[in-house]
């Protein structure tokens, strides 16, 4: 996952992770299209807490516990200020199957709710050949419960 920062005078790199997104938010995500949905969870609802600088966000997941660094793209190659994309690969080895994950999600920030797409690939593997390609994309709605814009509004 390489960092897609511009460099700006005097060195620094600008903050890709609009500051909006920093807090505690109640996310929803539910399936809107799948080509093995028996295997995907059609709904979950979670405490997800943002965090970061620069073009690093930490997300913590407070209901499974998970906790992900993951380096940040630009949208489209420009900053908005409202726009939240990035790209999560993992890479897993279990008997003698490779399995890849590749999760891309997108979320579009309007004051303190954010409504974007997060799609999710699992691939396995056999021998280094490809044997099953499960994709779901899901609806994703948050809710900040908590945070610098959302204390500011008081």
């Amino acid at each position: 996952m390489p960092a897609n920062s511009e460099t700006i005078r005097g060195g620094t790199t600008y903050d890709v992770i609009p500051k909006g997104f920093f807090g505690t938010w109640r996310v929803i995500s539910k399936m809107e299209t799948s080509n093995n949905p028996s295997i995907f969870n059609k709904l979950s609802v979670d405490i997800w807490n943002l965090s970061g600088a620069g073009s690093v966000l930490v997300l913590e997941n407070a209901v499974t516990g998970a906790k992900s660094s993951i380096q940040v793209q630009p949208a489209g190659n420009s900053f908005d200020g409202k726009t939240l994309k990035f790209q999560r690969v993992k890479e897993e080895i279990s008997g003698k199957y490779k399995y890849i994950q590749r999760e891309s999600p997108e979320f579009v920030l309007n004051g303190n709710v954010f409504k974007g797409y997060d799609t999710y690939i699992v691939e396995k593997y056999e021998n280094n050949k490809l044997i099953s390609k499960d994709v779901v994309k899901y609806v994703v709605i948050g809710q900040k419960i908590s945070g610098e814009s959302r204390i500011n509004e008081w």
